[in-house]
C-alpha cells in the first residue's frame, strides 16, 4: 500500500504552490486579474466647434480634418433665448471661420448650407454639434436647449457668457457651472457684451477644451 506523504511535505509543497501563485502576474484568464476602474474622459473636440452666420456665409471651424460633405451639423444657438438648426457641410472653407482674431492651430474650417426656413441668428456665435439633431437627442426644453450626446440619458445643456476677450461657450453634463463642464470654445468679440452674463472663472479660459 502507498503511503501518504508526511505532514510536513504537504505543508512545503502548499507553501511553494502559494508562493507561484502570487508571484504570477495577472492575466485576462487569471481569476485573480485585476481590473481597471480608472476611465479616459471623452474627448468631445471632434464633435463639436464654433459657428457664425455672417451676410456672406455661414461656417463653423472645428479640431477634425475629415468631416464628410454633406454631413449634418446641428447649430446651437445658447444665448437666451437658445435655439438650434438643421443644416449639412457643403465644403472645407477657403478661408477661416471669423471666430478668432487669428486661425487657431488644429481648428478646420468648413462652410455650411442652412435651409431658407432654418431660423439661424446672424453675426451670434453658434455651438455646432456633427450629426442629426435627432441623432444627438436634441431638442427643447424649459427654453433652453438639451441634448444626450453620448446616448447615456445624461443631459446636456449649452451656455454663452461674456468676457473682455468676447464670448466663450460652454457644454455641460447637467446644469451649467453646477454639472460637468465637457468642452469649452471661445469666439473673438471685443467687449462684453451686455445681452450675456459675465463668466466665471471656470468659463474663463479661452480655447477648445
Amino acid at each position: 500500500m502507498r503511503k501518504s506523504p508526511p505532514v510536513r511535505t504537504t505543508f512545503a509543497i502548499a507553501a511553494c504552490c502559494l508562493s507561484l501563485s502570487c508571484g504570477q502576474k495577472p492575466t485576462a484568464s487569471n481569476s485573480e486579474a485585476v481590473v481597471s476602474t480608472k476611465s479616459t474622459p471623452a474627448d468631445y473636440s471632434p464633435r463639436l466647434g464654433i459657428g457664425v452666420r455672417t451676410a456672406a456665409r455661414t461656417c463653423v471651424a472645428i479640431q477634425n480634418g475629415t468631416v464628410a460633405l454633406d454631413s449634418p451639423v446641428t447649430l446651437i444657438s445658447p444665448a437666451p433665448p437658445q435655439t438650434f438648426a438643421e443644416a449639412h457641410i457643403s465644403r472645407e472653407s477657403s478661408s477661416p471661420c471669423p471666430i478668432s482674431q487669428q486661425p487657431t492651430p488644429g481648428m478646420v474650417s468648413y462652410d455650411v448650407s442652412v435651409p431658407n426656413s432654418a431660423n439661424v441668428p446672424k453675426l451670434t456665435p453658434l455651438i455646432a454639434v456633427l450629426g442629426t439633431a435627432a441623432s444627438n437627442s436634441i431638442n427643447l426644453a424649459n427654453n433652453g436647449v438639451v441634448a444626450d450626446l453620448d446616448h447615456t440619458q445624461a443631459r446636456n445643456t449649452f451656455r454663452a457668457c461674456g468676457a473682455s476677450d468676447g464670448v466663450h461657450l460652454t457644454v455641460w453634463r447637467n446644469d451649467p457651472l453646477t454639472g460637468t463642464l465637457l468642452w469649452s470654445g471661445s469666439y473673438y468679440e471685443a467687449g462684453n457684451p451686455g445681452t450675456l452674463p459675465t463668466c466665471s472663472n471656470v468659463e474663463s479660459v479661452p480655447g477648445s477644451k
